[in-house]
């Protein structure tokens, strides 16, 4: 389960970053407007950036061990800052469109359980940590 999970989020997150650079352009051809070299890289980089801020999210979380587990907490809450901008990232976009209509719901849904499963049950390991003595502690006594 686990790893149909990461593989999700990793493939989600590549499409998110690879998707509106390429649908912009497809667009810009649709209008028979081709770019030229210098167009092109004046072009990618906005649309780039909104790649990057819908992707990023559940592009950490599908990493293995980096954003998941008790070790790596700075970590999780930049994948759980991420995941919320790219979600409201989809509320922004809307549901305008029939595309939008049936991608921005299953996007949501994928992006509200990789926050569930991964990113929310931290606060439960951080809670756990400080509560229970560690090694050293058993050993001097609680002291």
């Amino acid at each position: 389960m686990i790893t149909l999970l990461r593989l999700t989020s990793l493939l989600l997150g590549g499409a998110l970053i690879a998707i509106p650079p390429y649908a912009l352009l497809l667009f810009a051809h649709g209008l028979g407007e081709p770019h030229t070299t210098h167009a092109f890289s004046t072009f990618l980089p906005p649309t780039l950036m909104i790649g990057l801020a819908l992707g990023s999210g559940p592009l950490l979380v599908g990493l293995p061990g980096l954003a998941t587990g008790a070790r790596n907490p700075k970590a999780r809450i930049v994948a759980g800052m991420l995941l919320a901008v790219s979600i409201a990232g989809f509320l922004a976009i809307g549901f305008d469109g029939y595309l939008t209509r049936v991608l921005t719901p299953a996007v949501l849904l994928v992006e509200a359980v990789l926050f569930a499963f991964f990113i929310w049950p931290a606060r439960r390991f951080s809670a756990s940590e400080a509560r229970s003595p560690g090694p050293r502690d058993e050993r001097h006594g609680g002291q």
